[in-house]
């Protein structure tokens, strides 16, 4: 049923489509749900440094960028999202006082996450349960962190910002559908806001936000960013790199009427050229991958995201973060079936 009536509100822009000439680039979103976002990364720093594997240590200082691995993405089935469920009620703590950071070096630890649901064929790389993420929620409201933006993020770095104790950056790579009928509801409840970084060409696809639901994740006040057109690797297929990074930005801001400002490379691959292009379209940050907490004016192109994993428990969460409360005794928080 609800296909049904996502292909209902779909079919009225097929026209659309067909006018413009990009069946093409919707054969290549589904074609390309088969890739996914991880994959190796280019080292962001100036100079090259031993990349760690993907497993999740306490973070002391920017040392290394990480490497992951090449991995299949979720197949493109059915997401099961279980019905949302009351929670003990709590008291928000008064907004926390904000400090002057930068410019230059700043410690923000950015996390990135692709779906939040269950995967009926068992995916857990790419696949974040609810009740893990409400879980993961609660541990960084608990221990202080408050959420901010990529833009305030790059202010921060360029000029100075005043920005909260604790900062932390949610991103979202793709734009599954998930994000906006399981993380926005769940955020919500703590007051905290993410990043979506959309693939133009996935907004007809279905499993993933279309137009109107990334300018309801805007409207309640998050960031929305580019992850290209077609989720392209742009050192596979340099040909790809201008329409994927000045197009997209082109597109999105035409079809959604909201701010682009940064982009997020697909799989974490990047170049000399791409870098030209992130510039050449007007974004002001863009995003990878990597293991260190520490952002500055070094790779401001190429901020160092982690991915959080469905296998991941919440101590493993935990050690994600540099700035941590009691491993031993983590917050508790009883979700009722």
């Amino acid at each position: 049923m609800i296909l049904n009536k996502r292909l209902l509100r779909r079919g009225a822009e097929a026209p659309l489509l067909a006018m413009t000439g990009k069946f093409v680039f919707w054969i290549s979103g589904l074609a390309l749900l088969i890739l996914g976002c991880g994959g190796s990364s280019f080292i962001a720093s100036p100079t090259p440094m031993p990349a760690p594997t993907w497993t999740a240590t306490p973070l002391p200082s920017p040392t290394a960028s990480a490497t992951v691995t090449p991995a299949s993405s979720p197949t493109d089935t059915a997401t099961v999202t279980p019905s949302e469920t009351p929670i003990p009620t709590f008291t928000l703590t008064p907004t926390l006082p904000a400090y002057l950071r930068g410019p230059g070096e700043i410690t923000v630890p950015i996390l990135l996450y692709h779906h939040i649901g269950i995967s009926l064929q068992g995916e857990t790389t790419y696949y974040v349960s609810p009740d893990a993420f409400e879980r993961q929620m609660n541990l960084l409201y608990q221990w202080g962190y408050r959420t901010i933006s990529v833009e305030l993020l790059a202010r921060a770095i360029n000029e100075g910002a005043e920005l909260p104790p604790k900062p932390i950056l949610l991103t979202f790579d793709d734009g599954s559908e998930t994000v906006h009928s399981t993380a926005l509801p769940i955020m919500q409840k703590y007051n905290f806001t993410g990043t979506a970084y959309i693939v133009y060409n996935y907004m007809w696809v279905p499993r993933y936000m279309d137009a109107d639901q990334v300018r309801e994740l805007y409207a309640a006040g998050w960031e929305i960013g580019s992850h290209g057109l077609s989720h392209s690797n742009l050192i596979e297929r340099p040909g790809r790199q201008e329409d994927e990074i000045v197009g997209s930005r082109r597109q999105l801001r035409s079809r959604l009427d909201v701010p682009i400002l940064s982009f997020s490379y697909p799989f974490g691959m990047y170049n000399s050229d791409s870098l030209h292009f992130v510039h050449h379209a007007g974004y002001t940050a863009a995003v990878g991958l990597g293991q260190e907490t520490v952002q500055s004016d070094k790779n401001l192109f190429y901020l160092y995201r982690q991915p959080v994993k469905g296998t991941d428990d919440l101590k493993t969460f935990a050690s994600l973060l540099p700035w941590q409360g009691d491993l031993e005794n983590l917050p508790a928080l009883t979700i009722v079936p």
